[in-house]
Formats: C-alpha cells, structure tokens, sequence
C-alpha cells in the first residue's frame, strides 16, 4: 500500500515542479492560484489551495473554451486532509478530474478514522464547486467496508493569474 502512496507522491512532486520551474517559458503559458473552502465528505469543513498550470494562449482563446492544463493542490480540515493532482479546465464553467489521496483524523464524516485512502474525483462550478468521487481505503483500521463515495460542495476563488 505504501508503495502507492510514494509514486503518487513522486508524480505530484514532478507536477508541481514542472508547473512551478518550466525550462521554458512561452507567451502562450498560463498559471492560476486558486483557493477554496468546501464542506466535504469525509473531511468534513476544510479549506484549501490549488495550482493550475497551462501552456495554452488564454489571451487569444475565446473565454467559452477556457485553458486546459494540471491542477494540483492540498486541503486541510476537522475530518481529515487531502492532497490531489489532476487535468482541469479553467474557463465557463470549470471542470476537473483528479486523483485525491485521504487521510482522515479521528473524526471524519462516514469514513475509518486514522486512515488513508486512494481514488479518484470529478468536478465542475463557476466559482461555487461541487464534485463527486470514490475511494478505497489502502491503509488504516476499518470499521466499514473500505470503499466510500465522496462528495463536497464549496466555493473556489482565483486570487493570483499569469
């Protein structure tokens, strides 16, 4: 199980620095910040950030086709916390597909407390968000069957472009 978690890890980290130190910067190339405050199953209320990174030319895209590029991002909260790296499409309105790894704490929202599970999640809104998902549960003490449907409902604010 751990092995997963560390090449998920790896290719988050590849991400990011890709994102965060291109080798090569072009006209075309689009960066975002974005942070959110969602109410989430199972981490309950959290908040937190993503980094969108795209190589296309939004000045001359038409704002209907938006900018297609990688999302990656952490979020922190009483149920748990999560961290997730994905394809999204930032434009009207926005849509993402990520996968997210869960750690949840003590008390997370119909999930195994001090647990850590590993799947997948989609997404869509124009500045509210709501997404849909499912994981499985890789490591920690079950007290269900391991797998849980996910879901969250939040508002995402772009504070920083370039």
């Amino acid at each position: 199980m751990v092995p997963r978690l560390r090449i998920l890890a790896r290719a988050a980290t590849i991400a990011l620095f890709a994102c965060l130190f291109p080798a090569k910067l072009q006209a075309g190339d689009f960066q975002a910040l974005l942070f959110d405050a969602n109410y989430a199953k199972p981490t309950r209320f959290n908040f937190g950030g993503s980094l969108f990174c795209s190589h296309e030319d939004v000045a001359n895209t038409p704002a209907i086709d938006g900018a297609s590029g990688i999302i990656v991002g952490a979020s922190i909260g009483r149920g748990g916390m999560q961290v997730w790296v994905g394809k999204a499409l930032l434009g009207g309105p926005n849509a993402d597909f990520r996968a997210v790894v869960t750690r949840t704490s003590d008390n997370p929202r119909r999930a195994s407390g001090n647990s850590t599970y590993l799947g997948g999640e989609v997404g869509w809104g124009l500045g509210a968000r709501f997404s849909m998902g499912y994981a499985k549960q890789i490591r920690g003490p079950s007290t269900d069957d391991g797998h849980i449907v996910t879901w969250g409902i939040g508002v995402e604010i772009p504070v920083w472009f370039r």
